[in-house]
């Protein structure tokens, strides 16, 4: 008596049934980080360090970057399967098994895959912030300022009147910041080293004198002690400059990457931007917060500069808003002067050129997708203003320095 028949389906149930469990485990431990903060935070105190001290330590030792070698796979599979099905259908099932053994195992693939990003970036959202961790108080005595104090309150808007950042605070405590941060630039850009053409630049290896920033900075904040991965240049970085994007945390392969082309006083923020992703705290205001936090407590002047520099734009766009675009009002206080200006730029001129030679879709578009995609994905993971996150980092700023500056 032939058996085969019984033996095959009675594998398909045991590979359907181990399929569901895996799907299940996906949507509990979802849910579980959607439902407890509690389960999120112990899960990045207790699980997260295992992966980035095994698995991280080994894309580290790569010297090319790992995720965007993934994301080009991912890409290819996908097409390829797509292309193989359709030629399935037009030479009518012929490639039937080839074709389902194929969807096999890119169901199974989609679902590590899954499991990946969960591990090491959706429970992640659903975690204490740097503020809760580390600000909590301060941000309690500031809104009690806030408050009570001289009623001209305002908050963190941008072009379309969405609201950044509820939290409240007053028009003079935002307007000393950002005169803080303007003086901070103006002195540091005198000692920062420029070439003949008046673009900044740095002796010795940038990268790495940010990476050790962050690790100094772990001596402050224990979730940002221990092991740090290799920052690793973007190999397709005129893309990634189409898309405004200084810096990418892949998730699946726990790497931070930075933009090769961006203007030079981007990387080290950037770099300990990316970095801090990898050390659990994935909110992206909290990202800039880190970022600064490491360059200002460096020793190095160049780090200094860039990290303040780095917070510029967002407080200075903040508080223009907050007097109502008045120029009368915003010429008496102090002047972004115009070396701080010319180094406060994405890319330079001759970068954007290089990278419109060579793009095949327009910047617009590319940017317009890119946004949309990442503002989705962000809200997908319960951050409700999307791409709005990253301008709050003026909130946990104004939290900072409240008992310091005012």
């Amino acid at each position: 008596m032939d058996n085969t028949g019984e033996k095959t389906n009675h594998k398909v149930k045991i590979h359907k049934i181990m399929y569901a469990v895996g799907v299940a485990g996906i949507v509990m431990i979802n849910a579980a980080s959607w439902q407890s903060v509690k389960f999120s935070d112990w899960y990045i105190k207790n699980i997260f360090p295992i992966w980035l001290n095994t698995y991280a330590r080994l894309t580290s030792k790569v010297p090319f970057s790992v995720g965007e070698i993934m994301l080009i796979l991912a890409a290819a599979i996908t097409i390829f399967g797509i292309g193989f099905w359709v030629v399935n259908l037009i030479s009518r099932q012929k490639y039937k098994k080839a074709v389902r053994g194929f969807g096999k195992f890119y169901a199974w693939t989609a679902l590590v895959v899954s499991y990946v990003m969960t591990l090491n970036c959706f429970i992640l959202y659903h975690s204490s912030s740097f503020s809760d961790k580390y600000l909590a108080d301060r941000l309690e005595e500031e809104m009690m300022v806030a408050s009570i104090s001289d009623h001209a309150a305002a908050q963190v808007r941008i072009k379309d009147d969405t609201i950044a950042n509820e939290t409240t605070y007053t028009k003079r405590e935002l307007a000393i910041l950002r005169d803080y941060i303007v003086e901070r630039c103006n002195e540091l850009e005198k000692v920062i080293p420029h070439d003949d053409s008046g673009d900044a630049y740095y002796d010795g290896d940038l990268v790495e004198a940010s990476r050790q920033a962050m690790i100094k900075l772990g001596e402050e904040y224990d979730q940002l002690s221990g092991f740090y991965v290799t920052p690793k240049y973007l190999s397709f970085s005129d893309f990634f400059s189409q898309q405004y994007i200084m810096g990418y945390y892949f998730p699946f392969s726990m790497e931070a990457n930075i933009n090769s082309v961006m203007y030079i006083t981007n990387v080290a923020p950037t770099v300990c931007h990316e970095l801090a992703h990898t050390k659990g705290f994935i909110y992206e205001d909290d990202a800039n917060m880190i970022g600064y936090l490491a360059c200002i407590n460096s020793d190095d002047p160049f780090l200094q500069y860039c990290g303040y520099l780095s917070v510029l734009s967002y407080v200075n766009k903040d508080f223009r808003n907050s007097i109502g675009n008045n120029k009368d009002v915003y010429m008496k206080h102090e002047r972004i002067s115009d070396g701080v200006a010319n180094d406060n730029i994405f890319l330079t001129r001759e970068s954007w050129q290089s990278v419109e030679k060579t793009a095949v879709v327009k910047t617009s578009t590319v940017k317009k997708v890119s946004d949309k995609l990442m503002d989705t994905t962000l809200k997908l993971n319960g951050v409700e203003e999307g791409m709005l996150q990253y301008n709050n980092v003026v909130g946990l700023l104004l939290t900072y320095y409240d008992g310091e500056l005012y």
